[in-house]
């Protein structure tokens, strides 16, 4: 007698879940063909001038709000890099997905004091700052995804479309190699690796570039630089007066305005607009746009 004849069991397909799979892909492949492509500017980043710190509103610090956001059922947070469950919260620093020094050398560079503060604090995209251990957030230091990737490989995929959406949603730029590293990275991503609702995500980054940018947002309630505490690790900075630049007196073109900035190393000084167009002051490189020319387009 011959032997009964098996089939290997068959899947079954459900078109709806493969349509989600293909839109969450295509959405972050959208976004990232999106960016600009454009060399970095490595001149003139200062963390304290562009930082300052965390804000602090409502009585709680922006670490303090991540920890509260992230935290598990049983009061432990799990490190979404290195895959690690952490109970001691010290042991956590609260990571800008897109570094400080990356965002300045993609465009930051020229963006006002407060777009800065925004930017270091921003709460209103769970994706721009995460609670990861102390050890994978400072071997990441100001790396992109040329550099540096989240050793837990099954959180690299996630991480690129989170990276090219808090770029396009602060309008940033990448460079060749980061390009070029994300490009491969997503490539072999299915829309399921990205987690979550990727969709969901590039349409409120695309939402941004429609008119609702972050860099027009109101500014984060903040109390005085006393009140701010020493945070773990490399988010052990308090908040201090950010001496980049102070909003113009008036953005009107033609009239008279006064803008107060610095430049690293020289100390604070002032430029006035008159009324026929010209500054006083000095001459600033082209690329700076002047910052206090910036303030005044």
């Amino acid at each position: 007698m011959l032997p009964p004849v098996t089939f290997p069991e068959a899947s079954i397909r459900d078109p709806e879940a493969e349509e989600a799979d293909l839109e969450r892909r295509r959405s972050v492949i959208g976004l990232f063909e999106r960016l600009r492509v454009e060399a970095e500017y490595r001149s003139g980043y200062d963390r304290d001038a562009v930082f300052g710190g965390w804000l602090y509103s409502g009585g709680m610090s922006t670490r303090e709000r991540v920890l509260a956001a992230e935290r598990l059922a049983d009061g432990s947070w799990h490190s979404a890099y290195d895959n690690v469950v952490v109970a001691d919260a010290s042991k956590l620093d609260i990571d800008h997905l897109v570094p400080l020094a990356e965002a300045w050398e993609s465009g930051g560079f020229a963006w006002t004091a407060a777009t800065w503060r925004r930017f270091g604090n921003d709460l209103d995209d769970p994706r721009s700052l995460i609670a990861v251990t102390a050890s994978t957030n400072r071997s990441k230091g100001a790396g992109d995804p040329a550099d540096w990737l989240p050793p837990r490989t099954q959180y690299r995929c996630r991480y690129a479309a989170d990276w090219v959406a808090v770029k396009t949603r602060w309008e940033l730029s990448v460079d060749r190699r980061e390009q070029a590293a994300i490009e491969t990275l997503i490539d072999g991503c299915t829309g399921a690796d990205f987690e979550g609702d990727p969709a969901a995500a590039a349409a409120g980054a695309a939402d941004g570039l429609a008119g609702t940018s972050p860099t027009g947002a109101a500014p984060v309630e903040s109390s005085s630089a006393s009140a701010a505490q020493s945070d773990a690790g490399t988010d052990a900075e308090t908040e201090s007066e950010d001496p980049v630049a102070s909003e113009p007196d008036s953005a009107e073109p033609g009239s008279t305005a006064s803008c107060t900035h610095w430049h690293t190393g020289q100390p604070k000084h002032t430029h006035t607009r008159r009324a026929d167009g010209t500054v006083t002051g000095h001459s600033h490189p082209p690329s700076s746009q002047t910052k206090c020319g910036y303030l005044w387009q």
